[in-house]
């Protein structure tokens, strides 16, 4: 043994030094070796127990990581290993003409992992179609699905800061690859060993990879633009892509339904990996800091509304210029309100009450089982199905979509509390660009009423309750914060603590604790999966813990129905006393 590996076996767990033996002896990882040896020689333990105390799993969404060497990181080769293993596993199937396409987005490191893929699958003899510069995850999955490709590919880490990436696997329908399908993948890619590749432009000029242009932007455009529910287009517009690739989907799809008054934050149009105009480069706009070029435009232009999206151009933050002249940021929960409610009001009015009596109903909304209650509520006051039974991930209500929809039921909206939502069943994945348009056109009615954005949203909560959600997190990096995670979820499902609940949720096991009987009863859910809810006083008074599959996190959300208005601050200290105690006895 070397005198490096001796010094990393006396520093390192078990299982790191396990995978960085492998890592440096295995002519496969040779490219990172001189990295990984001068991590051993500054002696930077930390780094390298957290680069190799695991293999970087799949979780909600595929692999995301730091970008790196390691058996914990994104890199050419772990990238590698999961394409191969989707080609080995299509050409296990029974499935004619076997072709993938790829996305990818501005991440510094986005094209070089991308043409990888590309080349591994085409090495394979599988076709590919391939974005040549940066686009949307959602126009990914409408091209898998408009040019029924056997899967999809993107190259993203989503919201994640820059020294972050992370690949998304989609399947036939367009949807995230999920059940059976994911695990499956999950069992040939631990056993990867070697990979094929070749030569990208080779394989371009002799057409096992083609490149997609301005045709496929336009078909997907065009799709979204079927969306429009309203010819008002008065509504006062600053865009922001955060750098991101927010500029080929929301803006084209704003341009092409004929939003003409929008002004762009000029600093932030561009592609930059690296974020530069965000002080603490988190391009995510669930964060106020991602926001802030944004609303200074809101108030300098005196515009009616902000948009701005994340780098692959899924999630949406919504801002309003209320009358006050203050700036009202909308939650994920609360845009998820707006577009429900504005969506569902208009259908109601072309509904054929002949056909339903016939026929009943069939359209659905679907949401994941943290996201607003409320929505629960809109679709009973409209007369619409609703499907909650789903973990946070939307490749669940992708799959929910196609269940239904093959049951003859009509999709018309998806929600995740975390800015993600979906408008129609052209893609199978959230889509900012189809929120966008909705809120842009609802914002435009609401103008000619003399009407904001947020004097809607509390019309609505004073008509059908107040319905309030918060959301935190805790961050719990390396191996120690995973294995402290792991043991957090192991002490509450045990069920001696209530916490203060009248009963626990286990989604893993998909049984309930009534902790007053001591009694188990079974749930359903579409899919089991890592979370934990406490029910207190009411169904609606609840609180989840649920560790992230994509970050070293854990979340805990918090949904609860006040009786008044003035109540609704009380949220903050629900939260936080709860999560003390949890800090406290796990």
């Amino acid at each position: 043994m070397s005198e490096e590996l001796i010094k990393a076996k006396s520093n390192l767990s078990k299982l790191a030094f396990e995978n960085l033996q492998k890592w440096l002896l295995d002519e496969k990882y040779h490219e990172f070796k001189a990295q990984i040896l001068n991590l051993i020689k500054n002696e930077d333990w930390d780094e390298l127990e957290d680069a190799f105390f695991k293999i970087l799993e799949f979780g909600t969404a595929g692999r995301r990581g730091k970008v790196g060497a390691g058996s914990n990181r994104i890199n050419l080769v772990t990238i590698s290993e999961s394409v191969q293993a989707l080609a080995n596993y299509l050409k296990s199937l029974d499935i004619n003409s076997l072709s993938v396409a790829i996305a990818w987005d501005v991440r510094n490191s986005s094209c070089e992992l991308s043409k990888k893929c590309a080349e591994i699958l085409a090495a394979n003899n599988i076709e590919v179609f391939y974005f040549d510069t940066p686009r949307s995850t959602p126009e990914l999955s409408f091209t898998v699905r408009n040019l029924k490709t056997s899967a999809g590919i993107v190259i993203s880490a989503s919201h994640n800061p820059p020294k972050d990436n992370g690949i998304k696997i989609y399947w036939n329908d367009g949807a995230q690859i999920s059940a059976p399908h994911d695990k499956k993948l999950m069992k040939i890619a631990k056993n990867i060993e070697e990979f094929k590749t070749g030569n990208f432009d080779e394989f371009v000029k002799n057409g096992k990879i083609k490149i997609l242009g301005e045709e496929n932007d336009y078909s997907y455009i065009k799709a979204n633009a079927k969306l429009s529910l309203s010819k008002n287009r008065n509504v006062k517009i600053i865009f922001s892509p955060i750098h991101g690739t927010g500029t080929t989907n929301l803006l084209k799809t704003l341009q092409f339904v004929g939003f003409e008054n929008i002004i762009l934050v000029d600093e932030q149009m561009n592609f930059d990996g690296n974020f530069s105009t965000l002080q603490d480069r988190k391009p995510n706009p669930e964060n106020l800091s991602a926001n802030r070029m944004a609303i200074l435009k809101l108030r300098k232009e005196q515009a009616d509304i902000a948009l701005t999206t994340d780098p692959d151009a899924d999630r949406i933050c919504v801002m309003s210029l209320e009358k006050n002249g203050e700036v009202r940021s909308f939650s994920g929960n609360q845009t998820a309100i707006l577009v429900t409610d504005y969506i569902l009001s208009k259908k109601q009015k072309d509904r054929n009450k002949y056909a339903e009596l016939y026929f009943g109903n069939r359209n659905f909304i679907c949401k994941s089982f943290v996201t607003t209650d409320m929505l629960n509520v809109l679709a009973k006051k409209y007369g619409v199905k609703i499907y909650d039974d789903l973990l946070v991930g939307f490749k669940f209500i992708g799959k929910k979509i196609s269940q239904k929809e093959a049951l003859g039921e009509k999709f018309i909206a998806g929600f995740e509390e975390s800015l993600g939502g979906l408008i129609g069943s052209q893609t199978r994945d959230k889509d900012a660009a189809t929120i966008g348009l909705m809120i842009a056109e609802l914002a435009s009615e609401l103008k000619l009423k003399n009407q904001t954005l947020g004097e809607r949203l509390d019309e609505i909560y004073a008509e059908n309750g107040y319905f309030v959600e918060k959301t935190e997190s805790l961050e719990f990096s390396g191996a120690e914060g995973f294995a402290k995670m792991q043991e957090i979820m192991q002490k509450i499902r045990i069920g001696n603590k209530n916490f203060g609940a009248l009963k626990m949720r286990d989604f893993e096991n998909l049984s309930e604790l009534d902790f007053s009987t001591n009694k188990k009863n079974s749930f359903k859910m579409l899919e089991n999966g890592n979370a934990v809810s406490f029910i207190f006083d009411s169904e609606d008074r609840r609180i989840t813990i649920r560790p992230s599959g994509t970050e070293p996190k854990m979340k805990f959300y918090a949904q609860w129905r006040f009786e008044n208005k003035q109540d609704c601050v009380n949220i903050e200290n629900i939260l936080s006393d709860f999560k003390e105690k949890i800090l406290d006895e796990c």
